[in-house]
């Protein structure tokens, strides 16, 4: 199991999604979150939090935005 963040732009703001993935299958493991942030670090925090909440230490950046 991992965390997914991925990034998009979203006119002056971004836009994250946040999902639990399944390592070998890459299914989604729960109900993807997705939110409006100033800035990318923003969104970055919120993964690292849900990551160490599932008891992972990493998590994985898809950054979409330019």
């Amino acid at each position: 199991m991992f965390v997914r963040l991925m990034i998009q732009e979203a006119g002056e703001e971004f836009r994250a999604t946040l999902s639990q993935r399944d390592d070998e299958s890459k299914a989604p493991g729960s109900q993807p979150e997705t939110f409006v942030v100033k800035t990318k670090d923003e969104a970055k925090r919120r993964a690292r939090a849900m990551a160490r909440e599932l008891g992972l230490a990493t998590f994985r950046v898809i950054d979409k935005a330019q």
